[in-house]
């Protein structure tokens, strides 16, 4: 029989292999071993180093990380000065945190004090980026040449696309008031209004207005399909008529249904022909954006991102959401830029601190996570949000204890299943 495995998935565990095989060989013989592993995003780093972590402990083997940031960034010293055992390896991440005033001291120190790695015969392990990888042969070329294996692996779009659910999209009433409490009872409101209106010229706007905030509460709700039936009847009504900018609005709409449904082309087309008729609209921009960056066209989604962040330069939502967008892409430095400057745009609002937070606590930068972290919960006050406690239960590490306070949430009717999926 054929195998039928994903290609990808096979060449992710060849890596590991070659990478242990190294590392074992080197333990025999008593020899150092310099690796250094590639990879296009942070999230396939980080599951490349599970893999291998288990692996070597398997194997009575100890890793030890050493994660660079600006305090911490003379990696050959880090490694002398730490009593570790003869079989430890150790892994290395974040060369491009490595402080200085250009962010070059890391690569320096390498290049520097390249000789301690043989002298002391260290087992080692270099998880960088294409760009981390790019820099250490450009500014660390003797470093480079002690190297004993380069490992590439590939970026798995499963991996990045269940990282973008469909809340990073914008609709045009996230912000809007209601004097009612309930979803049901938005909705019940709205189509009351809706059935009493004459069928004429004269209610037509209002019609549109309220079509699509049906679609967008009952999305809302989490029934797409009562979503996807209040749109279109929408943008029928529209017919041949020049309405560009709730013709825009309803076809926005549509694309986040298919962005949903996981038909991210159809949803690229209706944000597209949604961008003809408001051409500036930087929301549009990002829902593109992102429905490309799901289809692996990461070029074309940053192309329109920052086109985004320029025609809203001073909207911290928009330089939040293209955050996520980053990160998504596995940019965590532009991602991490984007949400800080949400933060500077709108200082009093805790939950970009709580997307700060969580972004750093990817590249391990738990100090500056827990900060943002704090920062959310102080802004916030007495009624912290839940969001902010499963934040901070996920960021420690506590994956089961931020399940438990989610679904204790939605039990309680502080959060609907539908928010939690799309978060």
């Amino acid at each position: 029989m054929p195998d039928t495995r994903p290609q990808n998935s096979t060449v992710f565990e060849e890596n590991i292999g070659v990478l242990q095989d190294e590392i074992n060989l080197a333990a025999q013989w008593g020899r150092p071993s310099i690796l250094l592993a590639v990879n296009k995003s942070k999230f396939g780093e980080a599951k490349a180093v599970r893999a291998l972590e288990s692996q070597l402990k398997k194997r009575g083997q100890n890793v030890v990380h050493i994660v660079v940031n600006n305090d911490r960034a003379d990696v050959p010293h880090l490694i002398q000065a730490s009593p570790a055992p003869a079989d430890t390896v150790f892994f290395v991440s974040n060369l491009d945190w490595g402080g200085g005033l250009d962010g070059k001291d890391a690569y320096r120190a390498l290049n520097l004090y390249r000789e301690l790695f043989i002298e002391n015969r260290i087992k080692v392990v270099f998880w960088l980026t294409t760009k981390e990888a790019a820099r250490v042969a450009r500014h660390a070329p003797d470093f480079w040449a002690f190297r004993h294996h380069f490992i590439e692996f590939a970026s798995p779009r499963a991996a990045i696309a269940s990282r973008l659910p469909a809340g990073v999209l914008l609709w045009g009433l996230q912000s809007s008031v209601d004097t009612f409490d309930s979803l049901d009872e938005r909705i019940r409101a709205r189509e009351g209004i809706l059935a009493k209106l004459p069928q004429n010229m004269e209610s037509l706007s209002t019609r549109l207005d309220l079509f699509y905030n049906l679609g967008y509460l009952y999305w809302q709700l989490g029934d797409t399909s009562k979503a996807s039936q209040a749109l279109r009847a929408g943008l029928d009504l529209t017919g041949d008529l020049p309405l560009p900018d709730i013709r825009s609005r309803l076809l926005s709409g549509m694309g986040v249904m298919q962005y949903e449904s996981k038909d991210y082309s159809l949803a690229i087309e209706n944000f597209k022909a949604a961008l003809e008729q408001t051409p500036t609209s930087s929301s549009l921009m990002v829902n593109l954006s992102a429905a490309c960056c799901m289809l692996g066209r990461n070029q074309e989604a940053g192309t329109i991102g920052k086109r985004a962040l320029r025609g809203s330069s001073e909207e911290a939502l928009i330089w939040n959401r293209m955050g996520y967008i980053y990160t998504a892409m596995g940019k965590l430095d532009e991602a991490i830029e984007c949400m800080l400057r949400a933060t500077q745009l709108a200082p009093r609002s805790p939950a970009y601190h709580e997307s700060v937070a969580v972004v750093y606590s990817v590249v391990e930068r738990r100090d500056e996570s827990q900060h943002h972290i704090d920062l959310a919960r102080q802004l916030a006050g007495d009624e912290t949000p839940v969001w902010i406690e499963v934040y901070t239960e996920a960021i420690n590490g506590n994956e089961e204890n931020a399940c438990q306070l989610l679904e204790a949430a939605i039990r309680a009717g502080q959060i609907s299943r539908p928010e939690a999926r799309r978060d």
